[in-house]
Parts: structure tokens; C-alpha cells; sequence
């Protein structure tokens, strides 16, 4: 089994997994997805589509993408993507590509 990422990171509680999403918003494409159980890194978080009263999505570290946190629960402090832009992680309100 993988080992733990350092922290911030996410842990799927989901039992069905969670989709990764090219943007933070189920109109977004899936581009991937994380089984339940899973130990992700995350590098920031943004407040966008509310998931069942829960408006915050986190921006993954390792790989390409975005999960709602209604579906991951966070261990370490996820900073807010405005706080933390740097030249690889678009700050609220970017859009890559």
C-alpha cells in the first residue's frame, strides 16, 4: 500500500470513491478518480459548487485536478489557492489552459 503523503492531505471517505474533476464544479469533466480509502496530497482549497452544504474543493498536489471536500476529509491545515499562488498553482479565480 501507498504510504501516507506528507500533510496537507485528503482521505477519501466516500465508500463509492470520489471523481477528480478538471475544475472545481460538476459541470467539470472527470478526469480521473480516487477509490474510498484513499491518502491524496493536497495543495490548496477554494470555495465553488456547494456538494450537500459543503462549498469547498480542494486543488490535489501530486496529480491534476480537483474533489470536494464533502467526499475528503483533510488532515493538516489546506490553505485557501489566493494564499498560496505560486507559478504551478492558479490562484481562485484562474483558469488554466
Amino acid at each position: 500500500m501507498a504510504s501516507t503523503p506528507r500533510e496537507p492531505y485528503g482521505t477519501v471517505v466516500s465508500n463509492n470513491g470520489v471523481n477528480v474533476r478538471k475544475f472545481p464544479s460538476t459541470d467539470s469533466s472527470v478526469i480521473g478518480t480516487l477509490p474510498s480509502g484513499t491518502k491524496v496530497g493536497l495543495r490548496c482549497k477554494v470555495r465553488a459548487q456547494d456538494i450537500s452544504g459543503n462549498d469547498i474543493w480542494y486543488l490535489l498536489r501530486d496529480r491534476e485536478g480537483w474533489v470536494t471536500a464533502r467526499y475528503v476529509d483533510n488532515t493538516g491545515t489546506v490553505k485557501f489557492c489566493k494564499d498560496t499562488a505560486t507559478a504551478d498553482a492558479p490562484a481562485e479565480g484562474d483558469s488554466a489552459g
